[in-house]
């Protein structure tokens, strides 16, 4: 928590922000991830329908190409009307007809079925968009203030959130960038800064809160794993988006390299 800054800012009472093996790993499913996914995996929604829309946009622009078309297509809201807060689960059944045909990498594999599994089950991650200048949602404030209240910010929480009206998205930015994620007591809340500086596009830091630490976390990956698993999420992302960058994870968490940082996470 940069403090000072904090202080910079209720002295002026105005809102800032600021940018901030040897073993194939599909063995547990028979070398057959398509046909056998972990029914294991949590499913996700918006705070509103809206930000559920935003997360079919992404997760869907997380799979580009022809050959994942029938894939997109099963990325939906729920609903009759497909305009629920969540989104759908994805059978067997379908995913299997849906790439029918297709032969995928080992890359691709991967990202559908963390994709899948954590559409498929009953912990929830929550995902709100906003803009910087904005306040959490109540959902959002809930999951995200005990963490202040219980570091270094605390005593300056409640005139925070006086003069705010509520738990501001500027000092969500100055933690964790233009994305952040907690863990819930049945799954994860995320929140994307829509007007925020994402260099490898939206979709890729969305990927990163929900799977990288909202999967991850209910995954059993617990917090010493939280620097490494969504920094090797995002780069299996960005590999499968066709992106030719590695994130390092230098600017992330502890602020130091990742080893081998292209290696595939371990979770699904």
């Amino acid at each position: 928590m940069k403090i000072t800054a904090i202080l910079i800012v209720l002295m002026n009472c105005s809102l800032c922000s600021y940018a901030y093996t040897n073993l194939s790993p599909y063995s547990f499913c028979g070398s057959n991830p398509i046909s056998y996914i972990d029914p294991t995996g949590c499913f996700i929604e918006g705070v509103t329908k809206k930000d559920a829309a935003l997360v079919v946009e992404d997760i869907r622009a997380m799979f580009p190409g022809e050959d994942f078309s029938n894939f997109r297509s099963l990325i939906i809201q729920s609903g009759k009307k497909q305009n629920g807060k969540s989104l759908a689960p994805i059978s067997n059944d379908a995913l299997s007809e849906a790439l029918s045909g297709v032969t995928l990498s080992e890359d691709q594999q991967a990202l559908v079925e963390i994709v899948v599994n954590t559409l498929n089950s009953n912990d929830a991650h929550v995902v709100e968009y906003r803009n910087s200048d904005e306040t959490l949602s109540n959902q959002g404030e809930r999951a995200f203030l005990p963490g202040y209240m219980n570091g270094e910010a605390s005593q300056y929480m409640p005139q925070i959130l006086e003069n705010n009206g509520g738990l501001p998205l500027w000092l969500i930015i100055i933690d964790g960038g233009y994305g952040a994620t907690v863990p819930t007591n049945n799954g994860s809340h995320s929140v994307v800064v829509m007007d925020g500086i994402h260099p490898n596009g939206r979709p890729v830091t969305s990927g990163h809160e929900i799977f990288g630490h909202g999967r991850s976390w209910s995954a059993g990956y617990r917090e010493k794993y939280q620097h490494v698993e969504p920094v090797r999420t995002e780069n299996l992302i960005l590999r499968v988006m066709g992106i030719q960058y590695i994130n390092t994870g230098i600017n992330h968490g502890p602020g130091t390299a990742i080893p081998q940082p292209y290696l595939l996470p371990k979770f699904r």
